[in-house]
């Protein structure tokens, strides 16, 4: 690409909902980027997330893909459906940033890795936990300090109900998809591993709840839970952790950092690490940062991370852990793409 200097990245959205929205504000918000053109089936849904920043509006892919001047476009619909969008932005040689998981089935992943392939265009998927500063900490400490191989990893992502509650797509995920996989491309990341094997057994949790016991390359056990129905009453709202043992020491990470208390008729934990504004106004956090990196990337023509082969093997283990839930048995995390085993 040519000289970024002074130039604004032109963006467009697919997907008007609460994710869409938070990309909407961002971009609009970051001097080197603009809305230009938003798309939803819901074309009033689409309308209203356009105003701020004065953007087209679309009812159709294609349509936007024609008819918007575009450098780039982020997909924010639900994970099942990330392929159409995609591949058609990537056939018209437009960047893409897309939500997490890459898609839901190898066939999917394997349409939109191809398409890339194709016309070398730049492709990340927004795993933004990756630019937590407390997860960026652990990934340094297990390079270069002492720490020696790593032994075992548990993490842990629960939600409150009346979050999960609020999704009109609940019946088309589950906390495999919509929390977990942010656990696997976590624990894949700050170890510098890939996941082998994994093991979920169904209890009295039912579909609410998902545990996993899983092997990465190295011999190193990996335990990862989630469940999405924790009770209305469970102030933190989420619980979000990692830890890690390793030959020489051990870690322990709070993700999802509660640093004030608000009491008013129920007492709440608030996160102050998504979405707060400094005394300047502008917006600050790990998410946010993660959508600017994006920008950052295409325009100063670095790679971005992760790409869609990295996020493809998240999506490897994410359908070995379903695969494992409706076996009863320990399961081989396929390859990628002909990469053998993942």
């Amino acid at each position: 690409m040519a000289s970024s200097e002074g130039r604004r990245l032109r963006v467009g959205i697919v997907g008007a909902g609460v994710m869409g929205g938070h990309y909407a504000t961002v971009l609009h918000e970051y001097p080197r980027s603009e809305v230009v053109a938003v798309c939803d089936l819901a074309r009033d849904r689409a309308a209203a997330l356009a105003v701020p920043s004065g953007a087209d509006v679309f009812d159709s892919v294609e349509a936007m893909l024609a008819g918007a001047d575009l450098d780039a476009v982020v997909v924010a619909t639900p994970d099942w459906t990330h392929r159409g969008p995609a591949v058609a932005a990537i056939a018209a040689g437009k960047a893409v940033l897309c939500e997490k998981p890459l898609a839901t089935t190898r066939e999917d992943c394997a349409a939109i890795a191809a398409a890339v392939a194709e016309r070398g265009v730049p492709f990340m998927v927004n795993f933004g936990n990756r630019h937590r500063p407390a997860a960026l900490r652990v990934r340094q400490a297990l390079r270069g300090e002492g720490m020696g191989a790593v032994q075992h990893v548990h993490t842990r992502l629960n939600e409150r109900r009346d979050k999960t509650a609020t999704l009109s797509w609940r019946a088309q995920t589950s906390p495999v998809w919509f929390l977990l996989s942010h656990c696997v491309d976590l624990v894949g990341w700050i170890t510098g591993e890939e996941f082998v094997r994994v093991y979920s057994p169904v209890g009295g949790g039912g579909d609410d709840v998902v545990a996993v016991l899983a092997e990465l390359r190295n011999g190193a056990t990996v335990a990862l839970e989630s469940a999405w129905h924790l009770p209305v009453g469970f102030a933190p709202q989420i619980d979000f952790r990692v830890e890690v043992i390793t030959e020489g020491g051990a870690l322990q990470a709070d993700l999802f950092p509660h640093d004030l208390q608000l009491f008013t008729t129920e007492a709440q934990a608030l996160d102050h690490s998504f979405g707060v504004r400094d005394v300047a106004g502008r917006l600050v956090g790990w998410w946010q940062q993660s959508v600017r990196y994006f920008v950052d990337c295409v325009l100063d023509s670095h790679e971005p991370s992760p790409g869609v082969r990295e996020a493809w093997r998240v999506t490897e283990v994410l359908l070995a852990i379903d695969a494992s839930r409706r076996s009863g048995r320990p399961e081989e995390v396929a390859g990628v793409g002909g990469d053998g085993q993942a």
